[in-house]
């Protein structure tokens, strides 16, 4: 909610807490945290911490592969992934393809299906290379029919011209290095930059 004040170009925003409350406020930062939210806690799935248990498939078990689950809201059977936007949009890129390579052939509305699993997905190339104008070299990769998680490396920026890099377990066909300073942020700044016009 914002008001005006009387003086021109003057502007405050009010927060209206649960409780009725008013707070005023100039600017705000909300950190949501990794914390699954309220939802999840009620759809009567099996949870583990909170989150989603999901196959190696990213599929729900007991919902006959008709239930997915990924990113903050899904941990896998066989171990919890990093909480980050590179595992999530691995886990939609994986989805995308088993949906529109295996998936679609399977005819959900069709009342003979309707107590039969969905097939399991044929081989999916993971989603390893970040930039779009290089994903066909993911084809190169190894395909599987389960979610393969491929760690991209560490990238943070720390201020303008300042940034931190760690890729000596990263996945990627690159030299195991660290880098810090401008590179680093220059890396993490054009990473950043492209996955926005993606």
């Amino acid at each position: 909610k914002e008001k005006n004040d009387e003086k021109p170009g003057a502007h405050y925003t009010v927060a209206k807490l649960g409780d009725g409350t008013d707070i005023p406020f100039a600017t705000m930062v909300w950190s949501a945290g990794l914390a699954p939210v309220k939802f999840i806690e009620q759809t009567g799935l099996e949870l583990n911490r909170g989150r989603v248990v999901v196959d190696s498939y990213l599929r729900v078990p007991g919902q006959n592969g008709r239930i997915f689950a990924m990113g903050d809201c899904a941990t896998p059977q066989d171990g919890p992934l990093p909480p980050t936007a590179s595992v999530a949009e691995q886990q939609a890129y994986y989805l995308g393809d088993c949906l529109n390579e295996y998936y679609s052939k399977f005819d959900v509305l069709d009342s003979n299906n309707d107590d039969t699993e969905v097939p399991h997905p044929g081989p999916v190339a993971p989603a390893l290379v970040p930039w779009e104008f290089m994903e066909f070299m993911n084809k190169f990769l190894t395909k599987s029919s389960k979610f393969q998680y491929k760690n991209r490396g560490s990238l943070a920026g720390m201020g303008f011209g300042g940034g931190v890099g760690d890729l000596t377990n990263t996945d990627l066909p690159s030299p195991d290095a660290t880098m810090s300073g401008f590179i680093a942020f220059l890396t993490w700044r054009t990473t950043y930059l492209t996955k926005q016009l993606s």
